[in-house]
């Protein structure tokens, strides 16, 4: 009686397993059918291969165009203000005028 318990179990497992693979087959052909669809939609950045796409990441629109100008002008140093110029390459010294002095 043991092994028709188990037969019994195996088979439902089979049964299970099959169509799990059913389901994420079909999820795969979904999937594959909304990526081909998004490929041929130009509105859809980075949906083309290179070779697919004639524009230019510049020439696109400006919601998509990464604007890598920085923002800031460089022209503020990081620190405290008016210590420019005093590195010390000592972490506690900084924003001390007593240099790279070891600890007494």
């Amino acid at each position: 009686m043991e092994h028709d318990e188990q037969a019994e179990r195996l088979e439902q497992e089979l049964e299970r397993l099959d169509e799990h693979s059913d389901e994420v087959g079909e999820r795969i052909d979904e999937t594959r059918r909304e990526w081909e669809a998004k490929e041929d939609d130009p509105s859809v950045p980075g949906a083309q291969s290179p070779e697919q796409s004639d524009q230019l990441p510049e020439e696109g629109p400006a919601e998509q165009v990464h604007d890598d100008g920085g923002g800031d002008s460089g022209d503020e140093s990081a620190g405290t203000p008016g210590d420019e110029g005093k590195a010390t390459g000592n972490p506690d010294a900084a924003g001390s005028d007593e240099g790279d002095q070891p600890d007494a």
